[in-house]
């Protein structure tokens, strides 16, 4: 039976090329994951539980997307280190403090998502007509980035945004189309 990493690499794609992308992408995903719960539990001032709510969906769809991210590392053959420290200590996550106003974390943390988008179009962009399974979940990723990045561009306009639906915590629309369960022990081939 051949392999996914078999697969991907008869399609003419560098697959250890591809594993490191998907492991600092998997990376700024759980840095981020880490500091939303911190700002979640941060006292961030006027309009604190409109802003909270979004921090926690935004968080909660974040875990999603690492869990999505190992999921497909390991299909690859891949694998990421034991140590925490040695897997988030190379500077993927973008360091930024906690100011007393709340429109200044929500304006850094805007810039942050706009960054934190970035690299889904260079993995589309490796992976498109070559290896669809990591295009579409690179795709589904940066589409919900987006949508992050939405909701706090409305918020900081308008106060809480439009498009966001408190209650559907995490529910990760684009991901969630995929064949991707983040709950899945064992990484599939």
């Amino acid at each position: 039976m051949i392999s996914a990493r078999e697969v991907v690499e008869q399609a003419g794609i560098d697959v250890n090329e591809l594993i490191d992308r998907l492991t600092s992408a998997a990376a700024a995903e759980l840095g981020a994951f880490y500091r939303y719960t911190i700002l979640t539990a941060y006292p961030l001032g006027f309009a604190d539980e409109e802003l909270r709510q979004i921090l926690k969906d935004i968080r909660d769809e974040d875990r999603h997307h690492f869990d999505a991210l190992v999921n497909r590392i390991y299909e690859l053959d891949g694998t990421l280190p034991g140590d925490i420290r040695q897997f988030l200590g190379s500077g993927h996550a973008s360091p930024w403090g906690f100011p007393g106003d709340a429109r200044d974390p929500v304006t850094t943390l805007t810039e942050d998502v706009r960054r934190a988008v970035h690299p889904y179009g260079g993995l589309c962009d490796l992976t498109e007509g070559s290896d669809q399974r990591t295009f579409v979940l690179a795709q589904a990723i940066r589409n919900e980035k987006t949508e992050h990045m939405a909701w706090l561009e409305e918020f900081l306009s308008t106060g809480p945004p439009a498009r966001f639906r408190p209650g559907f915590r995490g529910r990760s629309p684009f991901l969630s189309r995929l064949s991707v369960a983040s709950d899945r022990t064992e990484p599939t081939a």
